[in-house]
């Protein structure tokens, strides 16, 4: 065996193992049982059989140890071990009894091998075992074996063998029989000698070895089966283990590293034969069980020993410089497998695998050995000079120029040790990785313009103005570095705009306060203004008025400058006063009270008295602390000459302080004196810091601000033009007070826009408003509004003022005047000014204003004051409502048109209408309804005989107006002429009848309109008997019921023969009847709908019974017979194939389809019966409606018939006018009775139409359904006769799965005739495999497969919509990156209009510089052009330009931001993407089941090829659908792709922006520079005129050498304006390219929808395959189920 050792030369020559032991020597304590017998107490047990003793049971006591003389029934598991002693067969170990499942564990100290098992057992074997073993101390178990009696029934899955692998895990059944009942054995070795062992040192055989623990488990206990009938305690007392011996044979696991064992530590050393675990190591090894290599011989990788190869540990070449390694396989490796061993901890100064090279910041010395304690010498480098902070050259090496020990130097540094900076740098420094840095001298701010500086420290020299160690930056309050003499130039900030005087050194931008812009923050933003010095203004007409105070509002006089603000003002007389409040100073500091005046008489005012109250004493603190009491008492003269004047002291007032103003005028030279005023608070210069602070420049301003009186421009109302020194200071004063600028605030309504006069802050108003904010209306104006005010226009006659209302815009009228301007008179008034009331006879409340002629008279009356009947109209206006003014009638009304008589009377006697009739007209009356109609042009326009007037009247109407019926004749109304009374000569007195209503005189006991009826409320027949009408009067609507069958007339809801119950479709207790629900007439409708088509087809199955069908479908039946005939040949073959069997199914269905073509045809006539049933249900409605309508009209009839005979009695005249108007409504209900049924088409002409059609359609068809019937009813009879003789055994074999002639109770399957029992049909079921189970199941297949389709082309169609909302983004994104390209367009027009404007400039410049003897007076010229051109824009310009490039990045950002969104959406349509692609795998998923279902019906029969091939065309569809998708995909990816680097480029558009704008503000600029270059120059040349001749040519000189300077200035800002041009055009290039790139993606996006939308319609088509397969399938079960 592999695993002994080779004595011949033991470990030395190869591979050593130690001698081979039982493991459980010395190791009772790390055996252990799961069960033992008498371990807590004594126990009884048997043995089954017995011959030698008569004793049969014992005892069993294990709580002490086994002792051979004093305690022999101990049975520990200890027993169990070899020993070897003489009473080895009387000590045993034993279970308890009855318990199958016990197990024996072993658990090691360290690993072993383990070669085999031997148990050997004093009772029976188990009749179930299984050996496992843990490999690491426990925490997993693999299994070795299973032995078993029964292994199938025991251990179901586990094989039986053979053994083919040494590690395969069988049962085995040899060792596990109930023979021999003792002393049987159970042997396991883990190597079985039959197997044959290529490799014994391979990791598979040493892993099998190898085990920390090894556990037996005893699953099944053998018996005699008398268990199994009695379950008494001594039954099981019988059965239990019990084991003579049990052996674990290995040895110690050293990797072939050893040849013996020593004891682990704590284990002693005494016991023979153990088995230790702690291998003696050989081969450079260590360890337990060697699996190490020792200390310092790591240089090979750590191997078993194998055969005569020791695979021995390797020591380390550290060169003597360390004496620990490591062993790292990447450089095992990398040397070829030759060398791993890594040193650690090198000493000496060196470092490497094997210690062979020095550490950093050292060098190998050439002279010495490389295991020379002394070989590696420090480097001598400055480590702030060198490279890596001092490291020198380790060694020699001149192929890469290494000198051993030379110092590497950085950048800027020089030297042997690299400590010194190379010239033109400085500062020699560790943290600079180039050594030294260089002179940073901005050559702009240096005096010498080179970038020398001191090699020390560093520090330039600097111009006078600059400052910074490199002269980089401007002193505070200093900007623009540049090549001047000084280097930088003043911010001069405004005093009062500026927070301070500290400005951004790049463009020179002041620190702005609140609302003021500009670079020196001396102008205020869009909608804000700086004060005027008379800014707070208090009006008089405002304030608290005195006693004897009044205002006085003046308008303004167009044309002529205003003398005062506001309204107007307030008339103070002598000894009154007035009181201002002010709460709205903003500064703390001095103000000048001035006060504007207008003096009634051109005498001076003597004292005006001015008191200050404060609301509280003056804190001492505060800025108006020095201020006593005697200061707020002021007073003053107002002289005649002026209109102000200005207090002689100033008024301390400081800021959110309110204060009260007394004004009292005291003495006056004459008496009566009154007086216009308003006070004005001017900020008082001398108590701003701006010009008091004692510098030059607050000197300056105040000098400036009293040379040029300032102070006097707020005196006059009309403000003079001020110089631009004013302009400038008060700008500064007004930003000071007010913290900034002011907002305009300009009234929406009354202003045109919302910016304001920067100076003053007036609003521009619209017409007649006034205002600073253009908030109210002038004096004279109302209606304040978005088209200003309106003149009021007030009368001077009417009014009592020029002044209206200033919202109504209505005047103060005078008494008697009227109007909103007061310029009439009241209503029913006239004569203004003196109005007095008008006189129209109670006809009208309305005059002529002036004339007093009344108007618009009601009751047809006329004249001066309404005293006649007007023009065309009769009667006496004076009397009442029936005798007023009438129209003449001649023959129509004077408004009619037909109007042709000049007037018009009524003859007292007659009381007829007579007109007064026009030349050549004469009157003709005809009654409308008795006149022939065609005599009538309209109503009341008839024609009549010339000669005499007669009328053309209707048949038996009479009368020169054919106005009444003839006698015995009635019904003038009908328009058709009178009809005859018809009364019955012996019921009735007279044979006339009522004209109107044709109601005869009755006889006493008759009734009725021709007296042939019972009298009013009986019925009956009267020549026999009549009866009471006995109605419910609770239910009725008329008293009278139906005179011949007495039935009631019931009101709605109502019905029965009395009307004494409630009718249907309502519910209720009677009377109380209330409508059902809505729905019931619905349903009812329905209901009764149905009941008539069920008696239809009643009456015609009725019908085809008695008559039948024949003629038309001889053919078709001749052709079914000879179907049929077929069928009878196929089934009475003897020998039916297939083939057959398959014909005769297509017959049958064959025959199937023609017969319900006949029901088709059948089903057609029945529902064209139907449908002419349902228009005679409609038309019967229609009828219904109009019969009710007929009763409404003759019961109104016969009201307006009683109406009539009361007005005849009464008054004819009424009684015509009414007649009229019923005649009107009665002729309306005629026409439209008429139109019901001769109008064409109408409704009862279409009810005819449709009953004959229907009549015509049952007459054509009838003979034709008869003979077809009966053709019916004979081929079913054959039928019938022949299927009852067909044999359908092996039919209902194939279509129900189980023969026919098998009874139903026992048919598992059914078949023909067989009912389950809910009576249904049974045929088919579980595990039966006929058409019709597989027919199911295919259906069901299916219908899953529909609905899959279905929710796949949901998610198709969702994608669909995601992507188009993509498409919808990338298109917005195009359109705003295209407004982008426009801007950047525009952008480049403008720079390419500016260099235009250089470019002229310059080559001025360069013309006047090459003239000779140019004068002083060119180069003045040449200035001032200078200064006039923008140069390339005004400041305006240049800020207009920069927010239009603002809004370019902007725009640019959204499309940006539009872009990234729309990748999201891209993202989002790669999901849909892969849900499309999940989608298909679910539809290959319903593939396979619509297979499934193809092959089941395949095997049914032939027929369902079809729907196989429908299938497989499906299956490809769908696999050209995945394929497409994936294209799909992989375009979306690309067009993603696309869109990321559209979106990076676009993000590089907008940088690029930004370097523009950055550049267009350094363009500004040199152009601001070149501005004020070019003023210097101008002051130069006016300087130049005034000085000596003398000297007239050095400042020449000079001027010429700024002018040169400018000159290049101007040069430099065209190279950047062409630069800046050329950047412009590469920056269009790229948005075009971008435009370009949004497009192609566009094409995409089409390409892609238009590709989905394909694949749309292949689902859609795939869907239609689907259902045409679900119906073939549908059709199959129904004849199947069908079958008999």
């Amino acid at each position: 065996l592999w695993g002994e050792p080779d004595h011949a030369h033991g470990c030395t020559h190869g591979s050593c193992y130690p001698a081979t032991g039982d493991l459980l020597v010395g190791r009772e304590n790390k055996l252990k049982a799961s069960s033992t017998c008498g371990l807590h107490k004594r126990e009884p047990y048997c043995i089954v059989s017995h011959l030698q003793d008569e004793k049969k049971c014992f005892q069993c006591d294990s709580r002490r140890p086994y002792d051979p003389v004093y305690n022999t029934i101990s049975h520990r598991i200890e027993n169990g071990i070899t020993t070897f002693k003489p009473h080895r067969k009387k000590s045993w170990w034993q279970s308890e009894n009855g318990k199958s499942d016990v197990y024996l564990q072993l658990d090691l100290e360290a690993e072993f091998h383990f070669t085999h098992l031997i148990m050997t057992f004093k009772t029976f074997r188990p009749a179930a075992l299984l050996i496992e073993r843990s490999a690491d101390f426990g925490h997993t178990w693999q299994t070795y074996r299973y032995f078993a009696h029964d292994c199938a029934s025991t251990f179901p899955g586990i094989a039986q063998g053979p053994l083919r692998n040494v590690d395969d895990v069988i049962c085995e059944s040899r060792y596990s029989d109930i023979e021999p009942s003792t002393e049987g054995e159970v042997i396991y070795r883990v190597l079985d000698p039959a197997i044959r062992i290529e490799d014994p040192y391979s990791p598979k055989i040493q892993n099998q070895l190898k085990i920390t623990n090894l556990r037996v488990n005893f699953t099944k206990l053998h018996t005699l089966g008398d268990n199994l009938l009695d379950s008494r305690l001594e039954i099981k007392e019988k059965y239990y283990y019990a084991m003579y011996e049990l052996v674990v044979r290995g040895n110690c696991f050293c990797y072939g590293h050893a040849s013996e064992c020593g004891p682990i530590a704590g284990i002693k050393d005494d016991i023979e034969g153990m088995v230790h675990g702690r291998c003696v190591c050989k081969h450079n090894t260590k360890g337990l069980n060697c699996e190490q290599c020792d200390d310092f011989h790591n240089d090979l990788p750590w191997r078993p020993a194998e055969g005569r190869n020791t695979n021995a540990c390797k020591k380390c070449n550290c060169n003597g410089h360390s004496s620990q390694c490591h062993f790292d396989m990447a450089v095992y490796l990398a040397t070829g497998n030759s060398s791993g061993g890594v040193c650690d901890n090198c000493l000496h100064n060196t470092m490497g695998r094997n210690c062979e090279t020095c550490k950093p910041f050292y060098y190998k010395d050439p002279s010495r050995d490389i295991r020379d304690p002394a070989v590696c010498v420090a480097c001598d480098c400055d480590p702030e000079g060198s490279q890596n902070g001092g490291i020198c050259d380790g060694h020699d090496d001149p192929s890469l120029g290494m000198i051993a020990g030379q110092c590497r130097c950085k950048q800027h540094v020089e030297g042997p040790r690299c400590d010194k900076c190379k010239t033109g740098f400085y500062g020699l420094s560790a943290d600079n990785p180039q050594g030294c840095q260089p002179c940073q001298c901005d050559p702009r701010g240096t005096v010498s313009g080179t970038p020398q500086c001191d090699p020390v420290s560093g520090d330039c020299f600097c111009k006078r103005l600059v400052t910074g160690r490199s002269c980089n930056q401007c002193l505070p309050e200093h900007w623009a570095l540049s090549h001047d003499t000084n280097g930088c130039r003043s911010c001069e900030c405004d005093i009062g705009g500026a927070a301070d005087n500290q400005c951004s050194v790049e463009t020179g931008q002041c620190r702005c306060h609140s609302h003021m812009t500009g670079r020196q923050c001396n102008q205020v933003e869009s909608g804000y203004f700086f004060m005027a010095l008379d800014y707070y203004l208090y009006e008089a007409e405002l304030a608290k008025l005195g006693q004897g105070c009044t205002v006085e509002e003046r308008e303004h006089q167009p044309g002529r400058p205003a003398t005062w603000t506001g309204t107007g003002f307030a008339l103070v007389p002598e000894g009154s006063g007035l009181e201002f409040s002010i709460n709205n100073i903003p500064y703390s500091m001095e103000y000048d009270l001035m006060i504007r005046y207008e003096l009634q008489m051109p005498r001076d005012w003597d004292e005006v008295r001015v008191t200050v109250v404060r609301p509280g004493p003056i804190p001492t603190s505060s800025p108006c602390g020095n201020t006593i009491p005697a200061d707020d008492l002021l007073s003053t003269s107002l002289p005649t000459e002026s209109r102000f004047v200005v207090l002689s002291q100033p008024v301390c007032l400081e800021k959110d302080v309110s204060y009260t103003l007394h004004f009292m005028t005291v003495r006056f030279s004459y008496t009566f004196p009154s007086l216009h005023f308003q006070i004005v608070l001017i900020p008082r210069y001398s108590s701003l810091e701006m010009f008091i602070a004692g510098d030059p420049s607050s000197i300056s301003r105040k000098q400036g601000y009293e040379r040029y009186r300032c102070h006097d421009s707020a005196k006059s109302v009309p403000r003079p033009q001020i110089s631009d020194v004013c302009a400038r200071l008060i700008t500064s004063m007004s930003a000071i007070i007010n913290e900034g600028a002011l907002a305009c605030q300009c009234d929406h309504q009354g202003s045109i826009s919302s910016e304001c006069d920067p100076r003053g802050g007036q609003c521009r108003c619209r017409p007649n408003v006034i205002g600073r904010r253009c908030d109210q209306c002038a004096p004279g104006t109302y209606g304040y509004g978005p088209a200003g005010c309106k003149v009021c226009e007030c009368n001077p006659d009417g009014s009592q003022m020029r002044f209206c209302d200033k919202q109504t815009g209505k005047c103060l009228c005078r008494p008697g005047a009227f109007g909103p301007r007061c310029d009439g008179c009241q209503p029913g008034h006239w004569g203004f000014p003196n109005c007095r009331q008008c006189q129209c006879n109670g006809q009208t409340e309305e005059c002529h204003q002036k004339t007093g002629a009344c108007l618009r008279c009601r009751g047809n009356t006329g004249g001066h004051n309404c005293e006649r009947c007007a023009d065309g109209y009769y009667g006496n206006p004076f009397l009442g409502s029936e005798n007023q003014c009438r129209p003449c009638l001649c023959p129509e009304g004077p408004a009619s048109g037909r109007h042709f008589a000049a007037s018009c009377y009524q003859d007292n006697y007659s009381k007829q209408v007579v007109c007064n009739c026009n030349q050549g007209y004469t009157e003709c009356t005809c009654n409308f309804l008795g006149t022939e109609q065609r005599q009538c042009m309209e109503r009341d326009n008839c024609l009549c005989q010339r000669a005499t007037g007669q009328c053309q009247c209707l048949p038996n109407i009479m009368g020169l107006t054919c106005d009444h019926c003839a006698p015995n004749y009635w019904n003038l109304a009908s328009g058709r002429g009178c009809e005859p009374c018809g009364c019955d000569p012996n019921n009735a007195y007279t044979s006339t009848c009522n004209e109107f209503t044709g109601q005869c005189q009755c006889r006493e006991g008759f009734g009725g309109k021709t007296c042939q009826d019972c009298r009013e409320n009986f019925w009956g027949d009267p020549m026999v008997l009549c009866r009471v009408c006995d109605c419910d009067p609770r239910g009725i609507e008329t008293t009278q019921c139906h005179r011949l069958t007495g039935h009631c007339s019931c009101r709605q809801g109502v019905s029965g023969v009395r009307c004494d119950q409630c009718a249907r479709g309502f519910s209720g207790n009677f009377p109380d009847c209330q409508p059902c629900h809505q729905c019931f007439g619905d349903w009812d409708r329905i209901v009764q709908n149905l009941a008539v088509r069920t008696k239809s087809l009643t009456d015609r199955a009725r019908e085809i019974q008695t008559t039948g069908l024949t003629g038309a479908y001889e053919r078709i039946f001749k052709g079914l017979e000879e179907k049929l005939s077929q069928a009878r040949d196929i089934v009475k073959a003897r020998n039916a194939t297939a083939d057959a069997v398959t014909s005769l199914m297509g017959l049958m269905e064959e025959l199937r389809g023609r017969i319900g073509e006949t029901t088709d045809t059948l089903n057609q006539l029945e529902g064209d019966l139907t449908a002419v049933q349902d228009n005679n249900y409609d038309t019967s409605n229609e009828l219904s409606s109009l019969e009710r309508e007929a009763k409404e009209l003759n019961l109104t009839s016969q009201q307006l018939n009683h109406q009539l005979d009361i007005l005849k009695s009464s008054n004819f005249l009424g009684a015509y006018d009414s007649i009229r108007a019923s005649y009107e409504k009665s002729r309306d209900a005629e026409l439209r009775a008429n139109r019901s049924t001769t109008d064409m088409p109408s409704t009862v002409s279409q009810s005819e139409a449709t009953r004959k059609k229907t009549e015509r359609l049952i007459a054509d068809k009838k003979d034709d359904f008869n003979r077809k019937n009966a053709a019916n009813k004979r081929a079913l009879q054959d039928l019938n006769a022949k299927a009852q003789n067909l044999d359908l055994t092996k039919i209902n074999e194939k279509v129900c799965g189980a023969p026919g002639d098998a009874l139903c109770e026992v048919s598992p399957c059914g078949g023909p005739g067989c009912r389950n029992e809910e009576g249904k049909r049974r045929c088919g079921g579980l595990n039966c495999n006929g058409a019709v189970s597989k027919a199911d199941t295919a259906l069901g297949r299916s219908i899953h497969a529909e609905k899959e389709l279905n929710k796949a082309m949901a998610e198709v169609e969702e994608l669909f919509q995601k992507v188009a909302d993509a498409k919808a983004k990338a298109v917005e994104a195009k359109g705003k990156a295209q407004a982008a390209l426009e801007k950047a367009s525009d952008t480049k027009n403008k720079v390419e209009r500016s260099n235009n404007d250089l470019r002229d400039l310059i080559k001025q410049i360069r013309e006047f510089l090459m003239q000779e003897g140019a004068d002083p007076d060119s180069i003045e010229v040449v200035a001032n052009r200078v200064l006039e051109l923008s140069i390339p824009a005004s400041p305006q310009q240049i800020r207009h330009l920069a927010d239009e490039i603002k809004d370019r990045v902007q725009s640019l950002s959204n499309v940006d931001a539009i872009l990234e969104q729309t990748q999201d959406d891209v993202r989002k349509a790669e999901l849909l993407l892969k849900e499309a692609r999940n989608a298909r795998i679910r539809a290959e998923a319903v593939k396979n089941s619509a297979e499934s279902a193809s092959r089941a019906l395949d095997d049914a029969r032939k027929a369902q090829v079809a729907a196989e091939k429908a299938i497989q065309r499906a299956r490809e569809d769908i696999g050209l659908t995945e394929n497409q998708l994936a294209q799909i995909q992989s375009e979306t990816s690309a067009n993603e792709k696309d869109l990321n680097d559209a979106m990076n480029r676009l993000g590089d558009l907008g940088r690029q922006i930004d370097a523009l704008k950055a550049k267009k503000v350094n363009n500004g600029l040199a152009a601001s520079r070149a501005e004020e270059t070019a003023t210097m120059a101008q002051t130069k040349a006016n300087e130049a005129k005034q000085i000596l001749d003398g000297e007239l040519k050095d400042k020449y000189n000079t001027v010429k050498d700024l002018v040169d300077m400018k000159a290049k200035s101007v040069q430099e800002a065209k190279k950047k304006a062409e630069h800046l041009r050329h950047e412009a055009k590469e920056l269009l290039k790229d948005a075009q390219n971008k435009l370009q790139r949004l497009a192609e993606l566009e094409k995409d996006y089409e390409q892609n929808q238009k590709t989905l939308e394909g694949k749309a319609r292949q689902l859609d088509g795939l869907e239609d395959k689907m259902k045409d397969i679900l119906n073939a399938i549908n059709k199959q079960i129904q004849i199947y189920n069908t079958c008999q």
